[in-house]
């Protein structure tokens, strides 16, 4: 039985070892944590226009084996949950206005995560990115398999592959004028 690798439980310099336990702890053994730090989230809700904070915690990027996914969550340190997700999606545009501040579509609503530190903010961004590549690869991939095949290219005509009729004898005069009265025969006929 193949060995396999232990989970990534990616750390933040911004967070003690206790709290990072409880980052750890807090992802059953199908979970994986590539990127974490500290982070505000804000949503343009209820007024699409205006940045309202809704929450401080710590902002993860979280490899689901279970439900095969990849999400964003923010998690409370104190009550060890997490009270935001949102889950990629393929044509997800995740943005970085400001090297501390990133957007992207959610469910409901934008939002924004305003980071503590730019280094760790990178850091987040590297591991969203290497998500979002891989899933356009997979889409390009099943829009390949799914793209009918290109239609048969016929070779030009030659006269390796293509019948050459027989040659025919020129009419005499004669047969000519036998022809000419069979036609105007049919066409008498037909009035």
């Amino acid at each position: 039985m193949a060995n396999k690798a232990a989970p990534i439980y990616a750390r933040s310099e911004l967070l003690s070892s206790e709290e990072s336990t409880i980052i750890r702890e807090m992802y059953a053994p199908k979970q994986e944590v590539m990127a974490c730090t500290v982070a505000q989230l804000f949503q343009a809700a209820p007024n699409p226009r205006v940045w309202t904070k809704k929450n401080t915690g710590v902002a993860c990027v979280v490899k689901d084996h279970n439900q095969r996914s990849y999400f964003i969550h923010i998690v409370n340190i104190d009550t060890h949950t997490v009270v935001h997700s949102e889950e990629f999606y393929l044509e997800m545009d995740y943005r970085t206005p400001y090297p501390y501040f990133h957007t992207f579509a959610g469910e409901r609503c934008m939002v924004g995560l305003n980071f503590c530190h730019d280094g760790e903010a990178q850091l987040f961004l590297d591991a969203v990115n290497g998500i979002i590549n891989r899933n356009k690869k997979r889409k390009e991939k099943i829009d390949a398999q799914n793209r009918p095949p290109p239609a048969a290219v016929m070779p030009p005509p030659t006269s390796n592959n293509i019948p050459v009729p027989e040659p025919v004898a020129p009419l005499s005069k004669k047969d000519k004028k036998k022809k000419d009265k069979k036609k105007d025969k049919k066409k008498s006929t037909l009035r």
